[in-house]
């Protein structure tokens, strides 16, 4: 699956410049992780059927896999590409 971001400040998870982001190093990690799994991903039906991201449909196109207890990614999904296409939208504390 192709991943791009929204907000260009949230690409920088993927860089040594992640601390600019302002997250907390434990959720940059772990999103970092979760990253390579949605990118092994052809589709949404492997990334629903993982039961550890607790993938969840939010919302309109909004769909959610949970970073840790308090953080959670924010998405949508482009189905009609090839391969298929996670905008990523935000990281929310849902706390």
């Amino acid at each position: 699956m192709d991943v791009e971001f929204r907000d260009k400040t949230l690409a920088l998870i993927e860089t040594d410049r992640a601390a600019e982001t302002r997250l907390p190093i434990s959720v940059i990690n772990s999103l970092r992780q979760k990253l390579v799994v949605i990118r092994a991903a052809p589709d949404e039906r492997t990334l629903r059927n993982w039961k550890s991201l607790h993938f969840e449909k939010m919302g309109g196109d909004e769909r959610s896999i949970r970073i840790n207890k308090q953080f959670r990614l924010i998405f949508t999904l482009n189905t009609e590409c090839k391969p298929n296409k996670m905008t990523i939208l935000r990281v929310w504390n849902h706390d």
